[in-house]
C-alpha cells in the first residue's frame, strides 16, 4: 500500500484510551506503508506522539479543527477531511467514523471502517446508512469490528452479512515489554502488589476493587489512571488504606510499571458506559493485551467478550459482581505460585498474535 491516511475525529496526543488506540495503530500503518498521515480534529502540539505514547516511529499529524459539535458539523468535518486525504494522494482511508468512510467510498477511494460500538450511537438517525446498499456493500469498503460480540450485534440488528465483517481485537506493542517482562512470575513477597490500570469508573470495576481491597487487607492495590478523589466520587464510598492511587501516567511509562506488579486486575462489568454508550458486550479491552505482554498474573472478569481472547489456562476468571471470587483467585495465586506463573507465561505467548502491526496489516 503506497499511501494510507487515518482520519480520526479525536485529539491526539491526549489522555483518552481512544487516542492510545489511534496512535498505536497509526504506528503500525507507518511501518507497513510508503507514506502515512493522521488527520485529527485536535492535537496537543507541546509533545510528540512518539514521546507521549512511547512509539518507535513518529508520523505526520495534521490538525483539521471542527467548527462545531453538532451532527451537521461532524458531517461537514468528515467530508473536509476526506477531501484533504484524497488531495494528498491517499490510496486508502482508515477511520472509526462512519461519515468519513461514507464520503471516502462515495468519492471512489478505498476505506476501512473500524467499528467499536453501535452505529446508532455514532451517527444518530443517520444510522440507517448501514442499510444503504451502495455504501455497506460497496467493494471499496472494508468493515472491521473489535469483537465477535459486536459482529453478532450488527448481523442481528442491522442485517449486515457476516461475510462483510472482519473481527480484529485490540493489540499491543511487544517491543514495549522487551527486557522488562522477564521477571519470573510467582516470586511473590509477603504482600502481593496488585495493579489496576485505567479509568476509575463503575463499569470498569472500580467498586469491585474497593470491595475486594477491604476484604483483602494483607495485599496492596496500586491504581494507575485516576485519583482517589475521582474514585470515591464515582463509588460514593471510601477506600481502605491498602489502596494507593497514582493518578494519570503517560502511556510510555505504563509497561515498566505493569511489569513491576505481581498481579493485574481487569474487573470490567457487564455494563460499561462510555460517552453515553454501553460497550460492555462489545469492548475488547486494550489493557488486556498489555497485561498479557507484561508477563504478570491476570485476574479478569468472566465475561463472553473477555473469553474471546483468554481462558482459564491464561488468566484467572472471576464473577464480575462477586469480590469473594476474586479473593479466592488471589488466595489460589499465593498458594500455587507455580501454576500462576504458567498461566502468565501462556498469556505472554498467546499475545504474540495480537500486535498492532498485524492488526494494521489485516485492516489493509
Amino acid at each position: 500500500m503506497k499511501r494510507v491516511v487515518y482520519i480520526a475525529r479525536a485529539t491526539v496526543p491526549s489522555k483518552s484510551t481512544n487516542s492510545v488506540h489511534i496512535a498505536k495503530i497509526s504506528e503500525g500503518f507507518t511501518e507497513l506503508t510508503d507514506s502515512f498521515s493522521l488527520i485529527v480534529s485536535g492535537s496537543d502540539k507541546s509533545i510528540s506522539a512518539a514521546e507521549y505514547y512511547g512509539l518507535n516511529h513518529d508520523f505526520e499529524i495534521i490538525e483539521l479543527k471542527e467548527k462545531g459539535k453538532d451532527r451537521l458539523s461532524q458531517i461537514k468535518w468528515a467530508n473536509a477531511a476526506v477531501k484533504m486525504a484524497i488531495k494528498s494522494g491517499a490510496d486508502r482511508i482508515v477511520t472509526r467514523d462512519p461519515f468519513t468512510a461514507f464520503f471516502a467510498v462515495m468519492k471512489g477511494t478505498e476505506a476501512t471502517l473500524d467499528l467499536h460500538g453501535d452505529l446508532n450511537h455514532l451517527c444518530g438517525r443517520f444510522y440507517r446508512m448501514i442499510k444503504w446498499g451502495p455504501f455497506v456493500n460497496n467493494k471499496k469498503l472494508k468493515l472491521v469490528m473489535i469483537s465477535e460480540g459486536l459482529k453478532d450485534y450488527y448481523v442481528k440488528k442491522y442485517g449486515v452479512s457476516p461475510d462483510r465483517i472482519t473481527v480484529l481485537p485490540d493489540a499491543c506493542t511487544l517491543s514495549d515489554y522487551e527486557g522488562i517482562s522477564d521477571k519470573p512470575s510467582g516470586n511473590f513477597g509477603e504482600r502481593l502488589q496488585i495493579g489496576y490500570f485505567g479509568k476509575t469508573l463503575i463499569g470498569k470495576g472500580i467498586d469491585l476493587i474497593r470491595r475486594l481491597a477491604a476484604l483483602d487487607p494483607d495485599n496492596d492495590y496500586e491504581i494507575y489512571g485516576d485519583t482517589k478523589e475521582a474514585a470515591e466520587k464515582e463509588t460514593g464510598k471510601p477506600f481502605s488504606d491498602n489502596v494507593h492511587f497514582h493518578g494519570h501516567v503517560r502511556n510510555a511509562e505504563i509497561p515498566a510499571i505493569m511489569c513491576s506488579m505481581d498481579v493485574l486486575l481487569l474487573p470490567n462489568q457487564d455494563k460499561v458506559m462510555v460517552m453515553g454508550e454501553d460497550i460492555g458486550k462489545f469492548t475488547s479491552p486494550l489493557k488486556l493485551f498489555e497485561y498479557m505482554a507484561s508477563g504478570r498474573v491476570i485476574i479478569a472478569s468472566d465475561l463472553p467478550v473477555i473469553r474471546e481472547v483468554v481462558d482459564d489456562n491464561i488468566a484467572y476468571l472471576a464473577d464480575s459482581a462477586d469480590e469473594t471470587e476474586w479473593k479466592k483467585a488471589l488466595d489460589s495465586i499465593k498458594e500455587g505460585p507455580r501454576q500462576a506463573a504458567q498461566r502468565a507465561e501462556a498469556a505472554k505467548e498467546k499475545v504474540k498474535q495480537y500486535t498492532w502491526i498485524e492488526r494494521a496489516r489485516k485492516m489493509l
